[in-house]
């Protein structure tokens, strides 16, 4: 993976797209956003990782920051792109971490 480490200075944000990449990895799909703990597209994902730091109260800023960001890297709407006939889990994850990392300080 491009960026297994732990990093120490990301913003919520950031750490929020390497999260939902995670879920990518393990449980990808098309077509639609998918059920928490089932296979998720890329905004599904973003929004399961998203849930996980509700508690902080953070859910709807840190969400469409990531959510922004990411859509700004692909240049188009995240889920035409993820819905891309050929397109595969690994380019998904990549792009979210990419995105994640573009303005890391770590």
């Amino acid at each position: 993976m491009p960026f297994d480490f732990t990093p120490t200075e990301l913003e919520t944000w950031q750490q929020l797209l390497l999260d939902a990449a995670r879920i990518v990895r393990v449980r990808w799909r098309q077509g639609d956003y998918g059920n928490a703990g089932g296979p998720r597209c890329a905004v599904g994902a973003l929004r399961e990782a998203a849930a996980l730091i509700d508690e902080q109260g953070l859910f709807s800023d840190v969400y469409t920051c990531a959510l922004l960001r990411f859509g700004d890297r692909l240049k188009g709407t995240i889920p035409k792109w993820n819905d891309t006939p050929g397109r595969t889990a690994e380019e998904v994850a990549t792009a979210m971490e990419e995105a994640a990392m573009e303005t890391a300080h770590v």
